[in-house]
């Protein structure tokens, strides 16, 4: 994959999951899913650098939902009560929401949000995942029958 592509993507993500994005977090979900199987279908043959490059753009599509969740829920009060019903414990919820003046996108990356919302929560709620969509792909090219060779004379 080139930079240029590289770029392209991110660029297209950015205005996919956008801060100031005022739908539901499932039609998010839905635009990016109907992107980014057009976006693999194209790069389905690949060498195993953009696998990795997969699973890092599955990673921040995810953090950017994150920061999409933390902002539609507002207030550090709600985002705790939140985590706790995710199953974080209420100590940790607290401190951690409490802890520092952070941005969205800040507390999106620390740890307590990233296992609250984490890789669970948003198959759950139908996100796509870039990596396991090629495993699936390459798994039916990896099985389609070969070509049989004409044999001649």
């Amino acid at each position: 994959m080139s930079k240029r592509s590289k770029e392209r993507i991110d660029k297209k993500l950015r205005e996919l999951t956008a801060r100031n994005w005022g739908n539901s977090l499932e039609r998010c979900i839905q635009r990016l899913n109907s992107y980014l199987s057009g976006w693999l279908g194209f790069f389905k043959v690949c060498t195993q650098a953009e696998r990795r490059t997969f699973q890092k753009l599955d990673a921040h599509i995810r953090r950017r939902l994150r920061a999409i969740v933390l902002k539609q829920w507002k207030r550090k009060r709600t985002i705790a009560k939140r985590l706790i019903r995710l199953g974080i414990k209420p100590r940790t919820a607290w401190r951690n929401v409490y802890e520092k003046k952070r941005s969205w996108w800040a507390m999106s990356h620390t740890f307590v949000v990233e296992r609250g919302l984490g890789i669970a929560y948003f198959k759950g709620r139908g996100l796509l995942s870039l990596a396991e969509r090629h495993r699936e792909l390459t798994a039916r090219l990896d099985s389609a029958p070969k070509q049989l060779e004409l044999v001649l004379g």
